[in-house]
């Protein structure tokens, strides 16, 4: 499954690069330990969930200033998994914009254009960043339902035939 290259997957592991500077380098994060530099996928992801690069910065901010305080979870050896389960719960309680930032590239706004939980189960599977059983957990859902997840998420993504 991982092996396809589908140039809209393509883009969800690019979106890593252009993680904005501020975020990395934000007093927050010097004061957080090495093993959060998650944060930069957490950002990619949050641009695919929000559908623009200032409200990702906005959810990741938000997110980490709630956890950043919470002993029980900067201990936590699944912290990373805390992280991005609050991420996609925090964006599922609002709108999506009615418009995304037109600025990005086509393939991450189609992402973004998802429903869930195809959308984050797709775009972290893709991402390499946690085993299925994780992934499920974050969505909610059981294991056993994330192929069909997964089968009916990249079929929502083949262009259907000009006529």
């Amino acid at each position: 499954m991982r092996g396809s290259h589908s140039p809209i997957l393509e883009s969800i592991r690019c979106l890593r690069l252009i993680v904005p500077l501020f975020i990395l380098q934000s007093s927050m994060m010097s004061h957080l330990p090495k093993d959060w530099r998650f944060l930069q996928d957490a950002w990619s992801y949050a641009v695919i969930l929000t559908g623009s690069p200032q409200a990702a910065t906005d959810l990741v901010t938000s997110t980490l200033n709630g956890v950043a305080t919470r002993q029980d979870i900067l201990g936590n050896k699944h912290r990373r998994r805390v992280f991005f389960a609050t991420l996609f719960r925090d964006v599922n309680k609002t709108a999506r914009l009615a418009s995304p930032d037109a600025d990005l590239p086509e393939d991450i706004l189609v992402l973004h254009k998802l429903s869930e939980p195809g959308r984050t189960t797709l775009t972290l599977f893709h991402l390499g960043f946690f085993p299925i059983e994780e992934i499920a957990d974050i969505v909610g859902k059981n294991e056993k339902e994330l192929p069909d997840i997964l089968e009916a998420t990249r079929t929502a993504l083949i262009p259907l035939p000009q006529s």
